[in-house]
């Protein structure tokens, strides 16, 4: 680490105070002169409380109502007892306190990311045939062979994740490229959207898909143009139905997934995560990992609502009944997802007006809603009764508009509820609805990837239109109209890892942060850093429902905390992306050192 730390019980304590006060304030001689007294005499000494460990000598972006900096911070039991300047914490240090001297480095509030997915992260790389979605069908035909030259003949090799954009390529996805590696092995492989599924011959066979299979409501097929023959690739319902006839791990197998997903989260800075699909598996690992003192952030988990995934809807509403039986410290079971639109690459979107006019699809084609209107009313009604937040998945503007009408139902029917529900993937919103995210309390969610040049916009502007461009992710609209806006990265669908900082640069930017495409995705919407850090920290926190706990660095807070390698205020906006974080802090225990 590039900080030290020094346990001061093997030092005598006016000696350890003394190094404290001289060595780290003669670092911050910026610091304003310690003023105690007043005007009507000097003021009565209190002793200060002793903290179990010190962080001094940083630059403190506390997150607060305003801003502030400071540099330093006092904890014990887990909460932060003191913020301020070094001479401030000195006085909370005693014979046992762990002091740091973080040399100047930069410490803000843990990150939140309010829609990822990581037993789904946590299988795909302990569990699966793996490969980015980066990969050719070329390179992936490669994986494949090498996954199937490793699988017991029969059994069923599971991965991916391919590029969506492939649909629209010279080479499509079909089941005769996987038949053509094994034919003794089903195969499914999930998309970078986590909207298809790929599969051959054995895979259709085996889960009985023929020419005869009709698709479920809000799910594709795709078939050959001169027949009903399947071609291998399934979209949104269609691919979910496919997701519970796959094989079941072990519970230690699920645990062993998300051990590895909240540490890999940890590593780049995320204290909290909204898991945006739990079903039971989920349930009963993160309760046995927080049980056992091994989950490392915290859940709030999203059950299941009406997913073609989940194995019967009865079996939805007991996780619902039995949730608090789950819940502990870190993992909060009182939120629900909905699914009610595709994406607008497939065309499954639902758009208020109609998509690129197309052989099969026509000119007046408005993409597909998974639920009516009506039923989506009915059952936001129902769960906000229950005190229960809502995330709906709505890419399309149709979707949008559904969902804060099924929202603003539910406000009247139960005007005593005080729930922010959420419109995940807010991407395409029609200026009428801007100010309806305020109107309603309901939080806008931003997915970082597509908020800037990606091969994925260009594909979302052949089915859209042209003007895709100028409507994509009005962030800078969003917050003037005073919406709360929350981050997701939906990780591992469509980034390819749960590092937030290029979408932190990107949100400032509207450029890629990788370099590889140039150019900007509507710049005007661009905000400035600041605001950028309160989306992906305490506004996550009030979506999370524990923004009096964490989120900001404060007195009385749960100590949340990450120390980065560079103050990303002093530094170009194009460097932001490269952030490394030196230690993660949750709960005042570190999760994350390097």
């Amino acid at each position: 680490m590039n900080f030290t730390t020094k346990n001061t019980s093997s030092l005598p304590f006016v000696f350890v105070v003394l190094l404290t006060v001289a060595v780290l304030n003669a670092c911050s001689k910026d610091e304003p002169a310690d003023k105690s007294g007043s005007a009507t005499g000097p003021a009565k000494k209190v002793a200060a409380e002793i903290a179990e460990t010190a962080y001094m000598n940083g630059r403190v972006y506390t997150v607060d109502q305003d801003n502030s900096w400071a540099r330093a911070i006092a904890v014990s039991n887990g909460k932060i007892i003191a913020v301020g300047s070094n001479a401030d914490i000195a006085k909370h240090v005693g014979e046992s306190t762990k002091v740091y001297n973080l040399q100047n480095k930069m410490v803000m509030p843990g990150i939140h990311d309010m829609h990822a997915h990581p037993m789904q992260a946590g299988e795909k790389y302990n569990f699966q045939c793996a490969f980015p979605f980066t990969h050719t069908i070329d390179e992936i035909v490669v994986k494949l062979t090498e996954c199937a030259a490793n699988t017991p003949k029969g059994e069923w090799i599971i991965g991916g994740q391919w590029e969506m954009g492939y649909m629209e390529s010279d080479t499509v996805p079909h089941k005769k490229i996987l038949d053509a590696i094994t034919t003794e092995h089903p195969i499914y492989l999930g998309d970078s959207t986590v909207h298809g599924a790929w599969l051959n011959s054995k895979g259709l066979e085996v889960l009985g898909i023929s020419v005869e299979t009709e698709a479920p409501n809000g799910g594709v097929i795709i078939r050959e143009k001169d027949s009903n023959e399947p071609t291998g690739v399934l979209i949104d319902n269609a691919a979910y139905d496919v997701l519970k006839k796959l094989p079941v791990r072990s519970d230690e197998d699920y645990q062993t997934a998300l051990d590895w997903a909240t540490k890999e989260m940890n590593k780049v800075g995320i204290i909290a995560v909204k898991d945006a699909s739990v079903d039971r598996h989920a349930m009963k690992a993160y309760r046995a990992l927080d049980e056992a003192n091994k989950l490392s952030m915290r859940i709030s988990a999203s059950l299941n609502w009406k997913m073609m995934w989940t194995d019967t809807h009865e079996g939805e509403k007991k996780n619902i009944e039995d949730r608090k039986e789950f819940a502990t410290k870190n993992f909060d079971t009182e939120f629900i997802k909905i699914m009610l639109d595709g994406i607008p690459p497939t065309r499954t979107a639902g758009m208020l007006d109609p998509y690129v006019a197309d052989e099969k699809h026509g000119d007046k084609f408005l993409g597909k809603l998974i639920h009516t209107p009506e039923v989506l009313t009915e059952d936001m009604i129902a769960l906000d009764a229950q005190n229960l937040t809502v995330k709906i998945h709505a890419t399309g503007d149709r979707a949008v508009r559904v969902s804060l009408d099924a929202i603003e139902a539910a406000r009247k029917a139960n005007p005593d509820s005080s729930m922010m529900h959420e419109i995940s993937h807010a991407e395409l919103i029609h200026p009428d609805d801007i100010p309806r995210f305020k109107e309603l309390n309901v939080a806008a969610e931003m997915c970082p990837i597509l908020w800037y040049p990606t091969p994925l916009v260009e594909v979302m502007t052949q089915v859209v239109g042209n003007n895709v461009e100028n409507r994509f992710w009005p962030i800078k609209n969003l917050h003037e109209a005073g919406a709360h806006l929350i981050y997701g990265s939906d990780w591992p669908s469509v980034v390819p890892d749960p590092n937030p900082w290029p979408g932190i640069e990107a949100m400032v930017t509207r450029r890629d942060p990788y370099g590889v495409r140039p150019g900007a995705l509507w710049l005007e919407q661009a905000i400035d850093l600041e605001t950028t850090l309160r989306i992906f920290t305490i506004n996550g926190a009030v979506a999370g429902k524990v923004e009096k706990q964490t989120g900001s660095l404060e007195a009385g807070k749960s100590a949340d905390f990450i120390v980065l390698d560079r103050n990303i205020f002093q530094v170009p906006i194009e460097d932001v992306s490269d952030t490394q974080v030196l230690m993660t802090v949750l709960r005042g225990q570190p999760v994350h050192s390097q």
